[in-house]
């Protein structure tokens, strides 16, 4: 399926996420503009996990979210495209102590587990890197993982419906306070080369596969927090 015409999820679009200069720089640049802490409790919040659970962390990036997650479960299966990451993440769990994350360079399109198989998917800003046509193939694969009751935590860069053109300058300008032009340029990288899409898109994108769509909400503009369920 898809071998000929199949999206190359492996390609680094935006920032190279294969070099170790931005890979090095990436938690002190999201501080600037992300309550990470907050996020990492909200996500755990949703998705509950217990001692017997399975949680997928796609495009786990340096680590945050599985190393957290694994304190209260039974293990984290964390994913990324970018093995500089993983690199990265593998480092810093070991240094924390967690030896209960499976670390594996794949993706969304790629990865490889059984149905009904995990109780959480967390997938925090990285959805936006595939074209719509192939967040669809992602999260109907994202839905077949999902346990009947599973959840998924969704947070990304999401286009308002409303007035996209005035949020999304809006937003940069608030970066370019934030980290100055380095933050400034990062964000218009994202704008021009990444695949943000509208928010009526994504909701249909997610109810779609089946998913049920329990709570949602905007933040800073252009975040999006999509909290879903698989029916029981």
């Amino acid at each position: 399926m898809y071998q000929e015409w199949r999206y190359n999820e492996f390609q680094q679009i935006g920032k190279d996420y294969s070099s170790q200069e931005e890979v090095d720089v990436y938690d002190p640049s999201h501080d600037d503009f992300r309550d990470l802490k907050s996020e990492i409790k909200e996500a755990k919040e949703w998705l509950a996990p217990t001692t017997n659970s399975k949680i997928l962390d796609i495009g786990c990036g340096t680590g945050n979210f599985s190393i957290q997650l694994a304190a209260c479960c039974e293990k984290v299966y964390a994913i990324d495209v970018s093995e500089t990451m993983l690199k990265f993440a593998q480092a810093k769990a070991l240094s924390n102590k967690v030896n209960n994350i499976s670390f594996s360079h794949t993706g969304y399109l790629n990865f490889e587990l059984p149905e009904n198989h995990v109780a959480g998917v967390i997938s925090s800003l990285s959805l936006h890197h595939l074209p719509d046509f192939w967040k669809s193939v992602a999260l109907n694969r994202i839905f077949n993982v999902l346990k009947p009751g599973g959840r998924l935590y969704l947070y990304d860069v999401v286009i308002p419906d409303q007035q996209p053109n005035d949020i999304i300058n809006d937003f940069i300008k608030r970066q370019e306070k934030r980290g100055g032009e380095f933050m400034k340029e990062d964000t218009i990288i994202h704008f021009k080369e990444e695949y943000s899409t509208f928010d009526w898109i994504m909701k249909k994108l997610l109810t779609d596969t089946g998913l049920i769509i329990k709570g949602e909400q905007f933040s800073d503009g252009v975040f999006k927090k999509y909290l879903c369920e698989k029916p029981k």
